[in-house]
């Protein structure tokens, strides 16, 4: 008989939508999402996939731009589930559902997608205080496994590292053969965390360099008025399907993810599986993950516009990137929806 899971994350977003999809065909799966919708992304995007699940929304009182806070998620709680598996600990409400479970003894299960679950100061002691006692924990890659055992003085066998995709296996090899363009891509929304200021002002050191800024959704605007008149050498798309981004990748001359601090970045995971050269700071989860050893000289100082167009020149300029495509390529083959769909399943059908 199929085990009983209930999820619980923030909001319904694409290649979560097909992860869930898939990760029903393995058991009796129940998504409890906190709300609709996003306050900052475009509702084009999170409709781009069809979910095949059984879902529910807890629909309370909204909290910052995806989560919200509701008293119904103990009730969630106290059904028969062979497996709970808390998506977002630092929610609110996912908070709560936390203290519920380890007041009711309850087993429970933490996903965490990359390494950014500790910090510094108060901040550090109540991540960790919301982290300790789960029965197990998933993490998005093998670095971020290592330092959440660091972290947290656990055993490695209660870490099972899911390698983080938002693509399926037959998205994944797929390099150009197209002549790639004279410009960098920036991918991502305008939030302090993202960087895309420091992007910016590395544009601005050297104007021969051609930027496109794809994705900035609702918050284009703030992006605009913040650095207004915007330069000649940048261009500004607010929003692409998938398909259409895809194109971008495959056309640009290097990808660049400028993160200040955040868990991920998945953009590096779809650039890698094109083989388009990525630069990008030690303030992404995912950079940090494929860039190591010999492509870590790609990997700028967060925050420091000088660092990043350092590392923009070095690799746009380079005579031949031909081995970095083949190393991302093979990098990306090992992350993707279908094994983390099998790294969870094994270990909820081992409960």
């Amino acid at each position: 008989m199929d085990k009983k899971v209930l999820y619980i994350t923030n909001i319904m977003v694409p290649y979560r939508t097909t992860f869930f999809n898939l990760l029903a065909k393995e058991c009796d799966l129940t998504v409890l999402y906190e709300r609709r919708k996003s306050t900052n992304r475009d509702d084009k995007w999170a409709e781009s996939e069809n979910s095949n699940y059984k879902f529910a929304y807890l629909d309370g009182i909204p909290t910052g731009n995806e989560s919200s806070f509701s008293l119904k998620i103990l009730r969630w709680l106290r059904k028969d589930w062979d497996a709970i598996i808390i998506g977002c600990y630092n929610s609110k409400v996912q908070m709560l559902a936390i203290l519920a479970m380890r007041l009711m003894r309850r087993k429970y299960f933490v996903n965490l997608d990359g390494e950014n679950f500790i910090g510094y100061g108060i901040k550090s002691v109540v991540k960790k205080f919301f982290l300790h006692g789960a029965c197990h924990y998933f993490t998005a890659g093998e670095k971020s496994a290592s330092s959440l055992q660091l972290a947290l003085n656990c055993d490695a066998d209660i870490i099972t590292p899911y390698y983080f995709s938002s693509l399926l296996q037959n998205k994944t090899n797929q390099e150009s053969d197209e002549k790639r363009q004279d410009y960098v891509l920036v991918v991502g929304q305008h939030f302090e965390y993202k960087g895309l200021d420091v992007a910016y002002k590395a544009a601005l050191i050297d104007k021969s360099i051609r930027y496109k800024f794809v994705g900035m959704g609702k918050r284009t605007d703030l992006f605009i008025q913040a650095f207004s008149p915007i330069a000649e050498n940048v261009e500004i798309i607010p929003f692409l399907q998938p398909n259409n981004l895809f194109e971008e990748y495959k056309h640009c001359k290097l990808m660049l993810l400028p993160s200040r601090q955040e868990c991920w970045g998945l953009v590096i995971n779809e650039a890698a599986s094109f083989g388009t050269p990525i630069v990008s700071t030690t303030g992404s989860g995912a950079a940090v993950e494929f860039l190591e050893g010999e492509y870590s000289c790609y990997l700028a100082k967060p925050g420091d516009e000088q660092s990043l167009y350092a590392c923009i020149k070095k690799c746009y300029t380079a005579n031949d990137n031909a081995n970095y495509s083949k190393y991302l390529i093979a990098k990306s083959q090992e992350y993707s929806i279908e094994r983390m769909v099998k790294e969870h399943i094994k270990v909820i059908n081992n409960i």
